[in-house]
């Protein structure tokens, strides 16, 4: 009958539209971030994270279209290592919407968990004599990874990325050397395919993006 047919279509779109609403919640999860860092660092801390990432990955997409986004995390590193500093690039460190994004990592008191300046990890080292080491005013300029920070601990116990663990040791124990060269050594050993991590995404972030930009406008605005 007309009243059966009728009824029999309800019912096969009301399934589509379940089945809809399933796969929408699914592409939701899979596509919330989450760098496994929930045991060891506070919800503030992952929402300002977040939004750092997040950020970072609208100037990637700026920059590098049309690649998709983890070609263009491994794009950046590789451009990092090799000094390929144009104007669009030099331009692309000195952004505005960075530096808020920097200011709300001061204010949630998240970046002390990350970083420290380069000045105060310069004067905890000694010479061969015992001696203080000579303190650069320009590393002032500079942040690096804070060694007492949660941020290092949370990443080396969340992670058995070799690579990974290998830059955040290398940077705690070598403060002051050379970021370009640790972005080499990062992308001789990353692959494209491991963006696909939120956790490697949040370390790249933060070391070769959010590090310069507070460099840069030290150096270059202030």
């Amino acid at each position: 009958t007309i009243y059966k047919h009728v009824t029999y279509n309800m019912m096969k779109l009301y399934y589509i539209f379940l089945i809809l609403i399933s796969v929408n919640c699914n592409s939701q999860t899979t596509n919330e971030f989450n760098p496994n860092l929930d045991d060891c660092m506070s919800k503030q801390d992952l929402i300002e994270l977040e939004k750092a990432v997040k950020y970072f990955e609208k100037q990637l997409i700026k920059m590098y279209n049309p690649k998709n986004i983890n070609e263009a995390y491994f794009s950046h590193l590789e451009d990092f290592y090799n000094g390929n500093f144009d104007e669009e690039r030099f331009n692309f460190f000195m952004d505005k919407g960075a530096l808020g994004i920097l200011e709300n990592l001061k204010n949630s008191k998240t970046f002390d968990k990350i970083w420290i300046s380069l000045s105060t990890a310069v004067s905890e080292l000694k010479d061969e004599n015992g001696e203080p080491i000579l303190n650069d005013p320009d590393n002032k300029k500079v942040i690096i990874i804070n060694k007492y920070g949660d941020y290092q601990k949370c990443v080396k116990a969340a992670t058995r990325n070799s690579a990974i663990i290998d830059y955040i040791n290398f940077e705690i124990n070598n403060p002051g050397f050379s970021i370009h060269l640790s972005a080499r050594n990062l992308h001789q050993r990353l692959r494209a395919k491991d963006f696909d991590n939120d956790l490697i995404k949040l370390v790249i972030t933060l070391g070769f993006y959010y590090e310069y930009i507070f460099w840069t406008n030290k150096q270059f605005v202030e």
